[in-house]
């Protein structure tokens, strides 16, 4: 009988032990869940910053490329411009102007360096 009390009391103690160290367990747990979930918090508020930086990119490259293509559109009228002039002007003339514009410019660096 008295075995059979000592059998009882230490598969007592055993159990209260061992539930003892899940509980521990159990709670180690929980604290490592609890540091997963904020850094996954962390994690989100970083996606969203760069979501968000992102799409400011976005609407800054969509300006750009609108500029560019007005620049675009600007460019090609002057080349149009300059592709009619250069017609109108035959290889003489254009010989003559640019004779005339290489005196100028002989002129305006000997004013220059002369005072």
């Amino acid at each position: 009988v008295r075995e059979a009390v000592v059998s009882t009391q230490s598969t007592g103690v055993f159990i209260e032990k061992s539930m003892g160290e899940q509980q521990q367990i159990m709670q180690a747990q929980d604290e490592q869940l609890n540091l997963v979930g904020k850094s996954i918090g962390r994690l989100k508020e970083i996606g969203t910053l760069i979501g968000d930086e992102v799409d400011d990119q976005n609407e800054l490259l969509d300006e750009f490329y609108g500029d560019m293509g007005q620049t675009e559109k600007r460019m090609s009228n002057v080349q149009r411009k300059m592709d009619k002039i250069l017609e109108k002007v035959d290889g003489k003339k254009q010989n003559c102007i640019i004779g005339v514009l290489l005196v100028i410019m002989i002129i305006v660096v000997i004013l220059f360096f002369s005072t």
